[in-house]
């Protein structure tokens, strides 16, 4: 099967990638979009630029319309200017953001000056401090640790009874 791909304005697109999954036959337009693929009448083809949309297309489409129609992919980018200097990446930085109007100080949204702003801060510092100070840890629990120095007992019992001199010997009885 042949057909042919463009673009919106029907200029021939080269070099696009066509792919048929079922049987993975792959080949690529020639320059003037014309393509050729082995197809079953169930078939689709995915057809793929670097600079267009990836589009899916079954056979049954393109029998009845051999010309495939992608979607250019652009993306708007602002120009940038580009030129010799010896400015370090510091002072390149600084003018990017003085051109672009960015001030990159925080701005207090209150009407405190930068004194009382401390002063607060400090207060509740030492607010906190003070709470933490008064406060008492009256019980503290840990599961795990109590689970481990019963083990530690138990190992302790277990290698006194080993080692005990006061084991249980069988007297012979007097004859």
């Amino acid at each position: 099967m042949q057909g042919q791909i463009v673009d919106r304005n029907n200029i021939p697109i080269s070099d696009a990638y066509i792919i048929n999954f079922r049987n993975s036959d792959k080949n690529t337009s020639r320059a003037n979009g014309v393509f050729d693929a082995r197809v079953l009448p169930s078939d689709s083809l995915v057809f793929s630029h670097v600079s267009f949309f990836r589009k899916v297309v079954s056979i049954f489409d393109i029998l009845k319309n051999p010309v495939v129609e992608m979607q250019l992919d652009t993306i708007n980018i602002n120009p940038i200017n580009i030129s010799a200097s010896k400015k370090s990446d510091y002072e390149k930085a600084m003018e990017n953001i003085e051109s672009i109007k960015f001030d990159f100080r925080p701005q207090p949204d209150d009407a405190y000056t930068e004194t009382e702003r401390m002063r607060n801060l400090l207060n509740t510092e030492n607010d906190v401090e003070r709470a933490a100070s008064y406060s008492l840890n009256l019980l503290q629990f840990s599961p795990s640790e109590e689970i481990g120095k019963l083990i530690n007992k138990r190992k302790k019992r277990k290698e006194a009874k080993r080692f005990s001199s006061t084991k249980n010997i069988k007297q012979d009885e007097p004859k």
